[in-house]
Order: structure tokens, then sequence, then C-alpha cells
């Protein structure tokens, strides 16, 4: 694992690029990982920084398993682009767009919740219903390790669950739209409607993985980098695709600091 301190001339060389854009994703990355979702908040100095950073850069975006709206409220800077539900909402200035072939989904969501809560209400599981996706954590769960696989034997045993892809991520059972959309063809998707010719992501657990293959994808005119959040649940695949490490929230804080004072 390289440490993102100790190639900033190679970062450097990629911000020179005329159209340059940063992505990152949010919880674990710029808001510390919490108990439950719902008591995660964005780093001050985090936001200091990308507020900084969204006036000098073509594009800064935020993606996360959390819906659009929510991830704006949290990190509340106009001139964003907010990617929401792994890449299926994507928010904009005054603009909205869902992914094509997920209108059905909702219904598809509720009623698999409905049939799941019954055996995994308590024991510390809060499941979280985003519309067209749906979220299962167990993060507070004595036994994490065999709660987890309760939950995936009971989503995969269920009829109505068939069209929905399962991704684990750090303590958390994701269900989404199985229509091949994630955060890396939502990457490669901001890469071309922004003309980029340079960027990097930033990102810390199993879902970012797509997109730091995304960020590598041959294309003509851009170099992208990928940076890996380092943390004690960390997803081993996630160094083998990343680039760069940075050691926590802390780490990222440090670093955004590092590229608002290298573009000023």
């Amino acid at each position: 694992m390289v440490y993102v301190f100790g190639k900033l001339d190679l970062i450097r060389e990629v911000l020179k690029k005329p159209r340059f854009g940063l992505i990152t994703d949010v919880d674990g990355t710029i808001s510390r990982t919490t108990s439950s979702p719902d008591e995660a908040t964005v780093s001050p100095k985090c936001r200091h920084y990308l507020t900084i950073l969204c006036r000098k850069l073509t594009l800064i975006a935020a993606i996360s398993g959390r819906p659009a709206t929510q991830i704006k409220e949290m990190i509340g800077i106009d001139g964003m682009v907010y990617l929401g539900n792994h890449g299926l909402e994507r928010l904009g200035e005054g603009d909205y767009e869902l992914a094509q072939n997920t209108k059905d989904y909702s219904q598809v969501i509720k009623t698999v919740l409905k049939e799941l809560t019954p055996s995994l209400s308590g024991e510390g599981i809060i499941i979280e219903d985003k519309g067209i996706t749906a979220s299962i954590h167990y993060r507070l769960c004595l036994e994490p390790e065999s709660v987890m696989k309760r939950i995936l034997t009971a989503v995969k045993s269920l009829p109505q669950a068939r069209s929905l892809q399962i991704m684990e991520g750090k303590m958390v059972i994701n269900l989404l739209p199985d229509i091949g959309v994630n955060k890396g063809t939502a990457t490669l998707k901001l890469i071309k409607s922004y003309n980029l010719e340079g960027g990097i992501y930033i990102g810390d657990d199993h879902t970012d993985i797509d997109a730091f293959k995304a960020i590598h994808t041959p294309q003509s005119d851009f170099q992208g980098l990928a940076i890996g959040v380092i943390s004690k649940e960390m997803p081993q695949d996630l160094t083998k695709e990343a680039d760069l490490t940075l050691n926590g929230v802390a780490d990222v804080e440090r670093f955004l600091g590092w590229m608002s004072e290298e573009l000023s």
C-alpha cells in the first residue's frame, strides 16, 4: 500500500490536467463511521475544503448508498453533484436524474422488507428503506458474523428478492436493483459528461471497488487515481484496486486541505 503523502508529486501531475474532477464516498471517507447511519455527520474540515475546491475544479461529486437528497443535506455545498443510492440517482444544480428501469423497484423493496422485518427485528439490526434500494445494518449486533449469515440466508430465500442485487458492505447488506448500475458506471458517466482529463476517487468500502476499476478504465486523454481510506473494517480487495491510501477520515481532511493549498 502506497501512502498518499509519499507520492504527492504523482498527484501534482494529475492535478495539472485542465479539466479535473474529485469524486468522494461519504460514510467512512468524509464522515466518520457511526453505530447508526442517522448519527453520521460530515467532517466540518472536509466540508470547508470541499467548498474551496468546488470553486477551483471542473467537478466535485459525492457518491453514497444514501439517497441523493440526504447526501446533499449532510454536505450542503451548492455546486456539487450528489449521486445517491449507489449511483442510481443524480442530483445537481436544480436537476434530478434517476436511472432507467428503476420505476418498479420501490414496490419490490417494500415487499421484500415486509417479508424480512418480522424475522430480522431486534438484535441490533437496523433496516433502511431508501425507496429503490434498502440497507440492513448489523453493526450493533453482539455476534455480527452470524447475524450477517442469517440476513443473507433470509434474503436469498425470498422469491421476491430474485430481481435484486445483494451487495455486502462494512457491517451492512445492501439490496439494489439488478440493472447494471453501480458506483463504477456512475463514475464513468461523470467522467464522460464533464469531459474530464484527470480525476481522483476516494472511497473506503466494497461498493467503491467498482468506482476504482472505473477510474482505471483506459480512456483517451484521462488519467485517474483511486485512493483507498484505511480502517479496521476495510475490505482487502479495496487495497488491491487502490493506487494510494489514506489513514482514516482525519487523513482525508489533511489531503483535501493539501489539495486546496496546492490549487490556490
